[in-house]
């Protein structure tokens, strides 16, 4: 099966960093955030009115948090504002399974985002190393709770429809045997956000964006890719069925929307 997107049309200029990226993650005793290239670094002085397409980097992050919280207005982090989210989206660029993206438009402002991508080329291994450190996860939980505390209605919505739901999963689940859970899974990518901004849409921006992801998680050694958006109007169910990814499963969520789960597996170009 065949997804992703279209090549690369001439009118998004494509930063390649793919090897640089691999360089980086692979290597144990260099910082990613530290050491992915900026927005000057990396755009070579794009011609006016093209678009760039490059890694995401840390000063991005105020642009995408509050994007993400106003185009994907879905599930608990985006109602706990964009200071949470910035702090969020911050562990992917500290993950050497993370995987960030944004899209440029020079003609705005230097380094005006209007588009952007975060997922993980192993989810698996994300998750598990992001719980493993405690420091990043104490800093979430503060960030967390500062949020919540000046916003009263969200508090008394995610003590409703999810620490009770945790609370009675977590006393009436069984314990696993060790040897249960000592089987290797498959490595399995996952898109976690993908937003353009709507002045910006129909311009292939998105797929081009899937495209880049799909390719970066094919080489790293994702057996297929994952992501999860929900059925509504808000959602962009048919985006993703129009580049061949194909439904799995469907859920109801603690706040009542519907997320249906599509995969794929990534093709060589």
């Amino acid at each position: 099966m065949t997804c992703g997107g279209p090549s690369l049309r001439p009118d998004i200029e494509v930063v390649e960093v793919m090897r640089l990226l691999s360089r980086i993650k692979n290597s144990p005793s260099t910082s990613t955030t530290a050491s992915l290239p900026t927005s000057d670094s990396a755009a070579t002085n794009p011609t006016p009115g093209q678009l760039v397409l490059r890694l995401m980097t840390e000063e991005d992050l105020p642009a995408t948090s509050r994007a993400h919280v106003s185009l994907l207005p879905f599930g608990m982090f985006p109602s706990l504002g964009a200071r949470f989210v910035r702090r969020w989206q911050r562990t992917f660029l500290d993950s050497r399974h993370g995987v960030g993206y944004v899209v440029i438009d020079p003609a705005v402002a230097p380094g005006a985002v209007v588009g952007f991508l975060l997922g993980t080329s192993d989810q698996t291994a994300h998750a598990t190393a992001l719980t493993a450190d405690r420091r990043t996860m104490a800093s979430l939980a503060g960030t967390g709770c500062a949020a919540l505390c000046v916003r009263p209605r969200v508090a008394a919505r995610l003590l409703r429809s999810r620490f009770r739901p945790w609370t009675r999963r977590l006393l009436h689940r069984p314990v696993e045997p060790a040897a249960a859970r000592s089987f290797t899974s498959p490595q399995v990518a996952v898109i976690t956000a993908l937003a353009v901004h709507p002045g910006w849409r129909k311009n292939g921006i998105g797929e081009r964006l899937v495209a880049h992801f799909l390719e970066h998680v094919r080489t790293a050694g994702a057996r297929w890719a994952e992501l999860q958006t929900s059925v509504g109007p808000l959602g962009a169910a048919g985006f993703y069925e129009r580049l061949g990814w194909r439904a799995r499963s469907q859920r109801l969520t603690p706040d009542g929307d519907v997320l249906r789960t599509y995969y794929c597996i990534p093709q060589s170009s």
